[in-house]
């Protein structure tokens, strides 16, 4: 269900977003049409509009179009005035603006394609953020759900921190980015669209002024030309005061000599006359005029001409046949009169186009238009009976850098206007997204840092009635409750573990251990007496064991002496060291030195019988039990199931081994069968001066490390086939050992003041030797004891590349201390220290790694003076 409530959220939110980004994409499409200058329709449907056009197709090079209203007193124009508005000018209907494309539109696609780009990339970003939100809070829930270890715990934990804080800036990153490209996309056409108009409107407005202008000027040189009134005629250009963009207006026409239009100039006031004609000074109707428009005049007289004949060479014809005299004949004058007008009425009819050089557009980019243009508008008038009616033509240049800059400055001023938009939008944006990431994130981070507060709580019980509240009706308020509910569980499960805790101090108070000023027992034990020195150690692991030692003074040269390690771990263990130790005080409590005395094994078969009895399916208790004469030197040994004794030799500087008659751990059979195989027997050994008895359970042989790779992964040992022997292990196993050859290895270089090299197999940190320098040892009992709990420390201990400052060991400050004293490679494993709040007597190590502790590490060592 939450699989199809997931993709319907995805449909929908498909179904709004693709339509969405179609509108904006057509919209800014029809804009970009607009702004190229065609219609959309024709542009992205030519077979539309063949169809619509009779299957015609449009000249690629643009069309020749007029566009007039009609004078006071034309048919069908009503009493309008003399307000005429003409344009004949060239309209785009094709691509022939754009031959060479233009910079302008690459660059407005260019932004439109990087828009959509961007804005598809954001949506998608924006999916990516969803979906990491959505493994976020997964993982958050796998945090507090799994079962990790502490340090791999708080790395996690940090890692998703990390994600949480990145999530926020990737969220606000997309949601500003996203928004950054829609104000572009909708900016972008518009920006153009609104530079368009104005520049469309704005030379549109010249033209209308100087169409305007120019018919009134056609309109006097039409009346003064053809009476040749100079006088009147030069008057006209002062006109172009009406249009401030005009420079000059210039008025040419026929030789007086024919009568033919040869550009002659009439009336001007262009600054620059001298320069344009062929004459040393001006001579009106005389001096001939010579411009850009010059090479075009000879095609467009005969054009024009040819216009006017074809239009008015009937009613010229009939005006000749009425020029026949007719004496008293008023009809013929009605007649002539009304022929005149008609055809006066259709040359202004043909004489109302105006033209340009160059031609003028209102919808090429302003960078490619023509700073200057000259309009022109031609003059007809009859006269006589020839069929020549163009007389003259009336030039008006003009200039457009006013409506550049002021198009310049519009874009200037859109652009500010677009930019301070974008700039509020961006501001809205990017505190609405931060406002919208940190509301999405923050409960996450609430979360994480509730856990992270757990996880750095190490008495749990500390947490009773701190529980998290999540607002939202989501995942994470189930998930938060999920919280409260494991915190509730860990006080519960912390209060029980007091009661362990208090069961371990309980059962370490069996043990012979210094205590510090509150009493608490420490990990080490020491005696001293005259003729014997006894120093121990002693680190459980997790809760409460079955490991057990003691070393009772029974007269002062008598000593009783007991190793034990009850099988399993946890309560029933503890329960088992408990009895033991119970009947070990209870028995050596009213000893005497006498024959009776010294047969120990009766206490071995009270403590068997007890344990048997109890029926505990599976659990008994090795243990080896010694009464020791440290006058003589003397050792009896009475054993059940821990049959090898280890000692470290004076003379011959090295440790050896006492291999004791092979015995049922107590508990494991009743004492009648037990008699049948033998029963409990006691052996002799004695210790000479110097010597050192070393007893200890199989905690430190035992200590196990992991096989790791270069990148610390977990691995097997590959090195030959499967259960075929590799060093100190065998192949296809996980880890090694430390094992018995490292325990002596490690006693006879303190004994014997040597370095010691640990190597470790399937090391991720190469083959690299770990340093021990034992040369300023003094051969005591201790050195030997703090030195195997030392290597067995570095042993399990390992540093990888990832480790921080959250990652931490436990480390007893007396090893701590042997480590620096002993230990070459100190700085690089051992300099990263954090004290411990809960507990004086142990520090923290950070920036390493250790494999868990396998079992209790219980060493006693005994040395005759």
């Amino acid at each position: 269900m939450k699989i199809l409530r997931r993709r319907k959220r995805r449909f929908f939110a498909l179904s709004i977003l693709i339509p969405l980004l179609f509108l904006i994409l057509a919209g800014n499409l029809w804009a970009f049409s607009e702004f190229l200058g065609q219609d959309p329709v024709s542009r992205y449907f030519p077979a539309i509009v063949r169809d619509l056009s009779g299957g015609q197709e449009v000249s690629p090079h643009g069309e020749y179009i007029r566009d007039t209203l009609r004078e006071a007193g034309e048919p069908g124009a009503g009493n309008r005035g003399d307000y005429l508005r003409t344009r004949g000018f060239y309209r785009n209907t094709g691509n022939s603006r754009f031959s060479a494309f233009d910079m302008t539109a690459l660059a407005v696609t260019g932004i439109l394609v990087f828009s959509a780009a961007g804005l598809a990339a954001s949506v998608l970003g924006l999916g990516s953020v969803t979906a990491d939100y959505t493994a976020l809070r997964a993982e958050a829930a796998a945090l507090i759900s799994g079962d990790l270890m502490p340090a791999e715990k708080k790395k996690r934990i940090t890692v998703l921190k990390r994600r949480g804080v990145g999530l926020r800036i990737k969220l606000a990153s997309f949601t500003i980015c996203l928004v950054l490209l829609v104000v572009i996309m909708v900016s972008t056409p518009l920006y153009f669209r609104m530079t368009r108009t104005q520049q469309e409107t704005l030379l549109e407005g010249l033209r209308d002024r100087s169409s305007v202008l120019m018919e009134s000027l056609a309109s006097g040189a039409r009346t003064y030309l053809s009476a040749e009134n100079l006088l009147e005629l030069s008057f006209l250009p002062a006109e172009i005061i009406a249009v401030p963009e005009a420079h000059y207006a210039t008025v040419t026409g026929y030789n007086p000599e024919n009568t033919v239009f040869e550009d002659q100039v009439w009336a001007t006031n262009d600054p620059d006359i001298l320069s344009k004609i062929d004459t040393a000074e001006l001579e009106i109707g005389v001096s001939r005029l010579t411009d850009r428009l010059s090479p075009r005049i000879a095609n467009i007289a005969a054009e024009m001409n040819a216009r006017a004949r074809s239009r008015v060479g009937s009613l010229s014809a009939a005006l000749a046949r009425e020029a026949l005299p007719r004496t008293g004949d008023a009809g013929v004058r009605v007649s002539r009169a009304s022929l005149e007008t008609q055809l006066n009425e259709e040359l202004i009819q043909v004489g109302r186009e105006i033209g340009s050089e160059p031609p003028f557009r209102t919808r090429i980019p302003a960078a490619e238009m023509s700073r200057n243009y000259i309009f022109f508008k031609p003059i007809f008038y009859y006269q006589g009976t020839d069929d020549y009616y163009f007389r003259g033509l009336v030039r008006l240049e003009v200039s457009i850098d006013s409506i550049l800059d002021e198009i310049a400055q519009g874009k200037r001023v859109l652009l500010q206007v677009i930019l301070l938009v974008v700039l509020t939008a961006l501001t809205i944006g990017t505190l609405g997204a931060l406002i919208l990431s940190g509301f999405i994130i923050r409960p996450i981070l609430r979360l994480v840092s509730h856990v992270e507060l757990i996880r750095d709580t190490d008495d749990k019980s500390r947490l009773e009635g701190v529980n998290i509240r999540i607002k939202s009706n989501d995942e994470l308020a189930v998930l938060g409750a999920t919280i409260n509910d494991m915190t509730n569980g860990l006080v519960k499960a912390a209060q029980a573990s007091q009661e362990l805790v208090i069961g371990k101090e309980l059962q370490k108070k069996f043990i012979p251990l210094e205590t510090d000023s509150d009493g608490n027992k420490m990990t080490t034990g020491y005696k001293d007496t005259k003729y014997a020195q006894f120093f121990s150690y002693y680190e459980g692991a997790k809760g409460v064991s079955g490991d057990y030692f003691d070393y009772q003074d029974l007269d002062g040269r008598y000593f009783a002496i007991i190793k034990c390690d009850a099988a399993g771990k946890g309560v029933p263990a503890a329960l088992i060291m408990i009895q033991v130790a119970t009947m070990f005080l209870n028995y050596f409590k009213a000893w005497k030195p006498n024959a009776k005395g010294m047969r120990i094994e009766e206490v071995v078969y009270q403590i068997n019988d007890f344990i048997e009895a109890l029926g505990f399916k599976g659990r008994f208790a090795a243990f080896t039990l010694a009464l020791f004469d440290s006058v003589t030197g003397l050792v009896r040994f009475c054993n059940a199931g821990d049959n090898i004794i280890h000692w470290f030799d004076a003379s011959d500087r090295k440790m050896k081994t006492l291999t004791l008659p092979e015995t049922p751990a107590a508990g494991v059979l009743p004492n009648v069968l037990v008699e049948t195989k033998g029963g409990y027997t006691v052996q002799t050994f004695t210790l000479e001066n110097g010597d050192i008895l070393f007893l200890y359970t199989d905690g430190i042989e035992e200590a196990k490390r992991t096989f790791r790779d270069a990148a610390f992964r977990e691995i097997p040992c590959t090195e030959g086939p499967v259960d075929t022997p590799h060093e100190n292990h065998i192949a296809g196993q996980w880890n090694e050992e430390m094992g018995a050859d490292r325990v002596e290895a490690v006693i006879n270089a303190v004994m014997n003041r040597r370095i010691y090299i640990l190597r470790k197999y399937h090391d991720p940190e190469g083959d690299r030797e770990l340093r021990f320098d034992f040369t300023g040892c003094e051969g005591t009992t201790e050195e030997a004891i703090m030195a195997l709990v030392s290597v067995e420390k570095i042993f399990r201990m390992y540093k990888p590349p990832s480790a921080g400052q959250e990652t931490r060991i436990l480390v007893d400050k007396k090893v701590d201390k042997f480590l620096k004293a002993h230990f070459f490679q100190y700085q690089d494993y051992c300099h990263n220290i954090r004290e411990c709040p809960e507990n004086n007597m142990y520090m923290y190590y950070t920036h390493v790694n250790e494999d868990a502790q396998y079992d209790d590490l219980t060493i006693v060592g005994i040395k005759r003076k």
